[in-house]
């Protein structure tokens, strides 16, 4: 039982040393984001993948994402509707609609 627990503990720590970094090196993968997020509809990935779209094409700043990125995934519930309505109130106050 203790292996079990021991090899749990080392796939979780694999997951966020995966996870962490690339969330903090402003590196935006939608794929991390989804999950992270746990997105649950076509409709809600579909805004990540805008959201990163609208990054690489210099129209959206990354520094906004990825600080609402990082606040959403510290909610213990509801992780994409914090990111997306804290996303879209935090770009309005910048003139940015989405």
């Amino acid at each position: 039982m203790i292996r079990v627990y021991a090899r749990l503990l080392i796939v979780l720590a694999l997951v966020a040393a995966v996870l962490v970094p690339t969330a903090e090196a402003g590196v935006l993968d939608p794929n991390v984001m989804k999950i992270v997020l746990h997105t649950a509809t076509p409709q809600e990935q579909g805004f990540i993948d805008y959201v990163v779209a609208r990054v690489d094409k210099g129209t959206l700043p990354l520094d906004l994402v990825q600080s609402t990125f990082l606040w959403a995934r510290k909610k213990p519930r509801k992780k994409f509707f914090y990111f997306k309505q804290g996303l879209i109130l935090r770009a309005a106050d910048r003139g940015i609609k989405l």
